[in-house]
């Protein structure tokens, strides 16, 4: 019990804390969605193995910077040997893919970089927005931008993923005047991507005079990579016919927030945040036209379930309780266009006792055996990337582009696909071996289920 004394001097009273009061309820309210996707992250385990997409590619990347950090800086050596090819992205994401590799291994990194930036992307819209608009809008952006227009670019570690982050926060810390976080923002948008770039018309959106210090500061690096992409950039080059091919691979469920957030860009018109948002939006769009529109779309959704959440903020607060029901039954529902297919992933961390190069693991083991680390192999393009990464080994081809005059030069261990088997052949085209994956795979299943 209290003794008379601490009821006379509040200041030795016992202090109550009340984490259930309305105050803090609605300080969490923005990171709810947050808290429910690390939960199902660490539920099911999906990113134990290589996942589709451009990964292979990112991986190369990351093995060239542990392998030789200088060459992997500065140039992509590993494939289509022995001239290699530019880096085609900015190095920001390889180095920290590269440290985490080097850390804890390929697993631990592949793990740690698909979490962070979902995570992230989620984070940044939940801050960001109730930071502008409130703790409700910033609870409605967590969910909006889970409508991701291709779900998997959010998943598979990508790049270019990190790049509407590092703008959105660029955004946020131009709206406050803060210019030392906007330098570092903007500095790591540029440094991870081609469309980081975007970041300089965000900045010029925002006001010329206000940000001529921080525009200083950026143009060295903005004008290097301009440079670099002039000279050595991609040689193929899209068109409107292939820039719209992938609409048919997203989600309809991410229309709620593309057309929520449309109508909140008006909605916030004379807010500081509405230039440069639009900036960013429309230099991704017409960046994007002539390669990947689908992908366009995803790398706009983040911005836009922030000015979605300010729109259905504004209805919820002029509504009924059942125009109310309806807005925030479209946002859970918008949020299960990710949610939902994550929830039915059937991989679990029993599977992790399973190579991290799946079924491509007897592949790596081959290679590993019968070639020493300085030896140079060939590979058809569907594996040539994956040899590259899994093994370290010089590889005298590639999957994503040749640079111009590249000569393919087969090798004493060349290695093709085949029916889902991998044949090796020497260098009079004999095969010497034939690698079925299948056995493999059958025997860690068995391990796995303890048969």
């Amino acid at each position: 019990m209290r003794s008379a004394d601490d009821m006379d001097n509040p200041s030795t009273a016992p202090l109550k804390i009340n984490f259930f009061s309305k105050r803090n309820l609605q300080r969490i309210l923005p990171y709810i969605p947050l808290v429910v996707v690390a939960f199902l992250l660490v539920l099911n385990p999906y990113y134990l193995f290589p996942t589709h997409g451009d990964l292979d590619f990112h991986l190369v990347r990351a093995r060239e910077i542990i392998d030789d950090p200088i060459h992997g800086l500065l140039w992509d050596y590993m494939v289509y040997y022995p001239a290699g090819r530019p880096l085609w992205h900015q190095p920001l994401i390889h180095i920290l893919m590269a440290s985490l590799w080097w850390i804890g291994g390929v697993r631990f990194m592949h793990s740690i970089m698909c979490i962070l930036q979902i995570l992230l992307t989620v984070l940044t819209a939940s801050w960001v927005s109730s930071k502008f608009y409130g703790e409700r809008a910033g609870f409605i952006a967590g969910m909006l931008v889970l409508a991701a227009p291709r779900p998997d670019t959010l998943s598979v570690v990508m790049p270019a993923t990190f790049v509407p982050i590092f703008t959105v926060l660029t955004i946020y810390s131009l709206s406050r005047s803060k210019l030392k976080l906007s330098f570092i923002t903007s500095l790591m948008a540029i440094s991870t991507h081609i469309m980081g770039l975007l970041v300089l018309p965000v900045i010029l959106a925002d006001g010329i005079k206000k940000n001529r210090n921080l525009i200083i500061a950026i143009s060295p690096l903005i004008i290097f990579w301009i440079i670099y992409f002039a000279v050595y950039g991609p040689s193929s080059s899209g068109n409107l016919s292939s820039g719209f091919q992938g609409l048919e691979l997203v989600n309809e469920l991410s229309l709620i927030p593309i057309i929520s957030g449309a109508i909140g860009l008006w909605f916030i018109r004379k807010r500081k945040e509405f230039k440069p948002i639009v900036a960013y939006i429309a230099g991704i769009l017409i960046l994007q036209l002539y390669f990947d529109v689908s992908r366009a779309l995803q790398y706009v959704v983040l911005p836009l379930a922030i000015t979605g959440s300010y729109f259905f903020n504004q209805l919820i607060n002029r509504s009924p309780a059942s125009f109310k029901i309806i807005i925030l039954l479209l946002v859970i529902l918008s949020s299960s266009a990710f949610l939902a297919p994550l929830s039915l992933i059937d991989t679990s961390w029993a599977d992790m006792s399973m190579p991290f190069e799946n079924r491509y693991y007897p592949l790596k083991e081959y290679i590993d055996t019968h070639t020493s680390p300085d030896d140079v192999v060939w590979a058809s393009g569907s594996v040539a990337d994956k040899v590259a990464w899994m093994t370290g080994r010089r590889v005298s081809n590639g999957r994503y582009g040749p640079p111009p005059g590249f000569q393919e030069t087969f090798q004493d261990v060349n290695v093709y696909e085949e029916n889902r088997r991998f044949a090796v052949r020497d260098l009079k085209n004999r095969t010497v071996d034939v690698i079925d994956p299948s056995d493999f795979m059958q025997k860690q299943k068995r391990t796995i289920n303890g048969v």
